[in-house]
């Protein structure tokens, strides 16, 4: 069991310094819209910057970002989150987060979901998500 977690946690760290953790997705009904978590860290000595997201649950995913405009707070799609190096950006509720629109199926809470997250200078990521609340 030690060595599969073991290879589990590698294949969320590419080789250019990005580490992704603590992946999770919200639960959510064919159709409609979710949202994914997680916690990403740069290692490396050069900014990067996550410029896509990608799942075969949807085809409609962006960035986000949460936002606050005098008494309103509302969220907004953003072209890029960019993670400077020797940092961790945490991607969270109420924050920056991915929102993951029209599933294709239903998300229930223990599922687990594959996203690949694009990066300019770490290229892909591939992580699962488990789905809780």
């Amino acid at each position: 069991m030690i060595k599969f977690l073991s290879l589990v946690f590698l294949l969320f760290i590419s080789d250019n310094g990005i580490e992704v953790r603590d992946a999770w997705v919200r639960p959510g009904a064919e159709k409609m819209a979710t949202a994914l978590y997680f916690t990403v860290e740069n290692k490396s000595d050069s900014p990067d910057t996550l410029y896509e997201v990608e799942s075969d649950v949807s085809s409609i995913i962006q960035i986000h970002e949460t936002f606050s405009q005098g008494d309103m707070m509302g969220m907004r799609e953003i072209k890029a989150l960019v993670v400077n190096p020797g940092s961790e950006t945490i991607l969270e509720p109420g924050g920056t987060h991915i929102m993951v629109m029209k599933l294709k199926r239903d998300l229930k809470k223990g599922d687990t979901t594959k996203f690949i997250l694009h990066f300019k200078r770490a290229g892909e990521i591939h992580i699962t998500a488990e789905v809780k609340e």
